[in-house]
C-alpha cells in the first residue's frame, strides 16, 4: 500500500479509548467525526451512486468533517468529504444526495487523479483542509457515536480543488445522469445549485465554502437546470425511509454539535416526539444528566427495542460514565440487531476486554470480525495488541502494533515494531508480514 493510501485510511478509521466521563466531550469545528449511523444512511445513498457512476463502493472513502460551513469535496483515494453544515442545513434530503452526486461525478470523470503528484504526501487532514476550506483542527475522541479523530494538527486553509467552470458543469451533467438512471429526482441539485447562484455578487467573505472552492456562474445554473427540463421522465423521490433517517441524522448531529442548553430550550420536555426525545437524550448525555438521557432512551426504547443505534448510543453512555457490565450486554444487543456494523462490533471489543476477567478468547474472535472490514483501524490493532501482550504473545503484540503504526503514518514506528516482531516471534505467517513491512518501509524511506 502506498504512503498516500496509509494516511488516506487513518483518518476514516481512527477511534480511541478514553476515560470513563461524565459528559461527552465538545465536537470542535474542523474535527473529522465517525459514527455509526451517520455513516450507514450516507453509504445506503452512496452505494448505489457509486455503482451507476461506474465506481466501485468497496473503495469508497467518506469523511463527515465537523463544520458549520456548506461544503463537500472530492479527493484522492475514492474520497469524498462532506461537511455536517452541508447536511444541516440543506433544505431536503435531496439537495445533499445532488451534491453527493456531483463530488461523485468529479471522481467518475478523473478530476481528482491530476493533483494525485502535488498532494502525493499530503495528509488527509491537509486534503480536507484544502479541499473544504477549512481548518482541520482534529482533537480528542468519544466512543464510536460521533467520535472524533486525534491527529494533534493545525493546518491553514486554503483550497486544493480547483475545478475549472468546464469540468463543474460536466460534474453537474454526470449527477444528473446517475440519478436519472436511479431513477431519483435532481430537482435537490437543482435548488442547491440555485440557492448557491444567489451568492454570486456578495463578497468572498459572504459566500457559502461550497460556493468558494467550486466555480459557479448563472450560465452553469441555467445548464444544469436545462439538463433537468429535458430527463424523459421526472425523478421520483427516495424510498421514504431514508427521509426519515435523515431527518433523525440531522437532530443528531445538531445535538452533538449544538450546546445541551440550546437543544433542550428547542426541544423541551413538553414536546413527546421521537425526535425531540432523541435530541434530549443526547444532550442529557452530554451535560453529564444521566438518569435524564437514560429515561428518554428507555422512552424510545420501548416504542423501537430493534434500533441497533439506540442501543449503541445507551452502551456509549454506560461505558463513560463507568458501567462497565451494563454497556457490554448493550452493546452485545447493539450488535445482534446490526452484526454488519464494524464501530459497533468495536465499542462492544472495548467494553469487552474491560470486563472484570475479560474473555480474551471472545475478544480476538470478534476483533478478527472488526478487521475484515476496518483493517487500517488503529484502535482495532491496538486492542489486538493488548490481547496478543496478555497473552505472553510479544512478537504478534509488535506485529500488531506495527500495523497501527502503518495505519497512523507513523513509518519509524512501524519499522521499529517489525524489527521486535522478527526477533520475538516464530509463527511463519507474522515473520513474513513483518518482513514485508520492514522492506516496505525501507523501500519508501530511500525513495522519499
Amino acid at each position: 500500500m502506498t504512503f498516500l493510501k496509509r494516511i488516506t485510511s487513518f483518518l476514516f478509521t481512527l477511534l480511541l479509548m478514553m476515560n470513563a466521563a461524565q459528559s461527552a466531550p465538545d465536537i470542535r469545528e474542523g474535527n473529522i467525526i465517525r459514527d455509526s449511523e451517520i455513516e450507514a444512511i450516507l453509504q445506503e445513498i452512496m452505494v448505489p451512486i457509486f455503482k451507476i457512476a461506474g465506481l466501485d463502493p468497496k473503495h469508497l472513502n467518506l469523511y463527515i468533517v465537523a463544520s458549520s460551513e456548506i461544503n463537500a469535496a472530492a479527493s484522492l483515494d475514492y474520497s469524498i468529504f462532506i461537511n455536517t453544515g452541508l447536511i444541516t442545513k440543506a433544505k431536503t434530503l435531496d439537495e445533499v444526495v445532488g451534491v453527493l452526486a456531483h463530488e461523485t461525478g468529479h471522481l467518475a470523470l478523473g478530476h481528482v487523479a491530476r493533483f494525485e503528484d502535488s498532494i502525493r504526501r499530503s495528509s488527509i487532514i491537509a486534503m480536507a483542509s484544502m479541499a473544504l476550506g477549512i481548518v482541520a483542527g482534529i482533537a480528542g475522541s468519544t466512543d464510536a457515536a460521533l467520535g472524533t479523530i486525534l491527529a494533534g494538527q493545525q493546518l491553514a486553509m486554503g483550497s486544493l480543488m480547483h475545478y475549472s467552470q468546464g469540468q463543474e458543469a460536466s460534474a453537474d451533467q454526470a449527477a444528473v445522469r446517475f440519478l436519472d438512471q436511479l431513477g431519483w429526482t435532481a430537482k435537490g441539485l437543482s435548488s442547491f445549485m440555485n440557492y448557491l447562484a444567489k451568492q454570486e455578487l456578495r463578497s468572498v467573505d459572504r459566500q457559502d465554502a461550497y460556493m468558494r472552492t467550486h466555480p459557479l456562474s448563472s450560465l452553469r445554473v441555467e445548464m444544469l437546470d436545462s439538463a433537468i427540463s429535458q430527463l424523459k421522465k421526472p425523478g421520483k423521490p427516495l424510498p421514504s425511509h431514508l427521509y426519515e433517517r435523515f431527518k433523525r441524522m440531522v437532530v443528531k448531529i445538531k445535538a452533538f454539535m449544538t450546546s445541551p442548553m440550546t437543544m433542550l430550550m428547542q426541544h423541551p420536555p413538553s414536546k413527546t416526539s421521537y425526535l425531540d426525545r432523541y435530541a434530549r437524550a443526547i444532550a442529557y448525555y452530554r451535560q453529564g444528566s444521566l438518569n435524564d438521557s437514560m429515561r428518554e432512551l428507555e422512552t424510545l426504547l420501548k416504542i423501537n427495542p430493534k434500533d441497533a443505534y439506540l442501543h449503541e448510543l445507551k452502551g456509549q453512555i454506560l461505558f463513560e460514565n463507568g458501567k462497565i457490565e451494563d454497556s457490554y450486554v448493550t452493546y452485545k444487543k447493539a450488535v445482534a440487531l446490526a452484526p454488519r456494523s464494524a464501530l459497533i462490533r468495536l465499542s462492544m471489543v472495548q467494553a469487552l476486554m474491560e470486563r472484570k476477567n475479560a474473555n480474551l478468547q471472545e475478544a480476538f474472535k470478534e476483533l478478527h470480525i472488526v478487521l475484515q472490514k476496518e483493517d487500517k483501524n488503529p484502535m482495532a490493532w491496538h486492542l489486538l495488541a493488548v490481547i496478543y501482550g496478555k497473552q505472553g504473545k510479544q512478537g504478534l503484540s509488535a506485529l500488531a502494533l506495527s500495523e497501527k503504526a502503518l495505519t497512523l503514518a507513523d513509518p519509524d514506528q512501524a519499522l521499529s515494531q517489525a524489527k521486535r516482531a522478527l526477533h520475538l516471534t516464530k509463527d511463519k505467517t507474522a515473520l513474513i508480514r513483518a518482513k514485508d513491512i520492514v522492506e516496505m518501509v525501507m523501500a519508501e524511506k530511500k525513495n522519499s
